[in-house]
């Protein structure tokens, strides 16, 4: 087992995470690692190197990303057989869409013993709410009626009538909406990997505005795919550095997440919309737009689509039924030209056939029935009351930090106080049995980050108190370790 541990520069140009993987990248390219080595445990590395374990993940991550090291669990991060730059078995998109996997693990877990006390760390509907039983109900009748029609192969495009019904509600009041502009999908997910399909290439980038949803990022990868960054803020997106970015000749896309963006919550006004628009259009990039959880608006009035605000019919819509109703029946659908919808069902049929056709007829008859209304509403009020609790929380246990305040939506993004570092906190609350994702995993570059992303959607109210009480705690043991020059909290 290889013993030698980095020694740091905080004065270089290159990253901690760099330094690290280039001192086992060279220790591997020169030989004093060899393949089946394992390097030291994540702990022992920012024990000695003084860095948090997120930041040692980050530069195992880059080794793997080149191809020199592998994680397996309960076996450590050894050196590839393939490290000394022989082919490997994976593609180089395989590859990266695994190890950019990885990543998702970083998000602390409760160490064993320790129960949870308030988990704020996903976007998953409260399973607690489901209306189970309704939607049993659907589903025993649509499989009565017609059991034989839907347990057989279906239109790739997906159901007529559920296409019909998702093009006029999505369509604005007194506007046709149109069943050739819909394809079903088996989640959002799959919609934004074909929208990426149909505007891309291997090589090409997309312009991203940061922070944005860490699952992107893999998607990325898995196509070959680079990311070109985007600035944003409480203001919105910067325009100016947009159009910098869309002037790029290697940028064939553009992902925007307009509503109840993951992960600060916040939503472009109308006026902010028209403005991104105006300048997308300028220029021939498409725009995949995530309007993943636009059923969850609780409050304010609704917003226009950006894809109904593209005179070049270039603007693919993605959305899903996974948060305002079940994740588990995994439908959403691409609302799109037809010009665009042509060519993604092509690519649909030849991935998957289609989407269950069972679970859609089941879904509609759901709908039809006034079930998924009434649930909505209900989810809707819900979500209020948790937010609304959730920002008198922190007014009063954590008054120096800032906190979005959604109009919809599961999360919210918190910037904690100056010098309270996101990972750290995070990690400290872990070991209080809270559950927080910290803001680095939200951007690409994988800087360090002083805010979190804080989700409701399953916290109860004793879960919001007891959780944001205890953050406030942590966030000042943070500030205390660092006021008093203490050990760093993860050895």
């Amino acid at each position: 087992m290889a013993t030698a541990l980095p020694d740091l520069d905080r004065d270089a140009n290159s990253t901690l995470a760099e330094q690290i993987a280039g001192f086992y990248g060279c220790a591997i390219e020169e030989g004093r690692l060899r393949p089946g080595d394992r390097l030291p445990t994540i702990r022992m590395v920012a024990e000695h190197a003084e860095v948090t374990r997120a930041t040692v993940q980050q530069g195992y991550r880059l080794l793997a990303e080149r191809g020199l090291v592998s994680a397996t669990v309960g076996r450590g991060t050894q050196v590839m057989a393939g490290g000394n730059g022989q082919r490997t078995a994976a593609s180089p998109q395989a590859a990266a869409a695994w190890h950019q996997l990885q990543t998702l693990h970083q998000i602390p877990r409760l160490a064993e013993g320790i129960a949870t006390l308030a988990d704020f760390s996903a976007i998953v509907p409260d399973s607690s709410l489901f209306p189970v039983e309704e939607f049993q109900r659907s589903m025993s009748r649509v499989l009565s009626e017609r059991g034989r029609e839907l347990l057989v192969y279906g239109d790739p495009a997906g159901s007529a009538a559920l296409r019909a019904f998702i093009a006029e509600r999505d369509e604005p009041v007194g506007k046709q909406g149109q069943a050739d502009q819909v394809l079903i999908t088996s989640g959002a997910q799959q919609g934004i990997d074909l929208v990426l399909r149909v505007f891309t290439a291997p090589g090409d980038a997309v312009a991203v505005p940061i922070p944005t949803y860490q699952h992107f990022f893999g998607s990325l990868k898995s196509q070959g795919l680079d990311l070109i960054p985007v600035a944003s803020g409480p203001e919105g997106i910067d325009l100016d550095d947009l159009r910098r970015v869309l002037s790029k000749s290697t940028v064939k896309l553009f992902y925007a997440m307009p509503t109840f963006h993951n992960p600060t919550g916040r939503s472009l006004d109308r006026a902010q919309r028209r403005e991104l628009m105006d300048v997308v259009c300028q220029t021939n990039v498409p725009v995949l737009e995530d309007e993943f959880e636009r059923d969850l608006r609780f409050k304010g009035e609704p917003m226009p689509f950006l894809r109904g605000m593209d005179p070049r019919g270039l603007t693919a819509t993605v959305r899903s039924f996974s948060k305002g109703l079940f994740p588990g029946v995994r439908i959403g659908w691409v609302h799109a030209s037809p010009e665009v919808i042509g060519p993604m069902a092509a690519l649909k049929r030849f991935a998957d056939l289609e989407t269950s056709p069972l679970l859609q007829a089941g879904l509609l008859d759901f709908i039809e029935s006034g079930a998924m209304a009434n649930y909505l509403e209900k989810l809707r009020k819900t979500l209020r009351s948790r937010h609304a609790l959730a920002q008198d929380c922190l007014r009063r246990h954590v008054p120096a930090a800032k906190a979005t305040i959604p109009e919809g939506g599961f999360s919210f993004w918190l910037e904690l106080p100056e010098g309270v570092d996101g990972d750290r906190c995070a990690e400290l609350l872990s070991r209080r049995g809270v559950l927080v994702t910290p803001g680095r995993l939200f951007d690409p570059q994988d800087r360090p980050c002083a805010a979190l992303r804080i989700s409701v959607s399953r916290a109860s109210v004793e879960q919001i108190r007891a959780g944001i009480e205890v953050l406030g705690r942590c966030v000042k043991e943070v500030q205390e370790r660092g006021r008093t020059s203490q050990p760093p909290l993860f050895l």
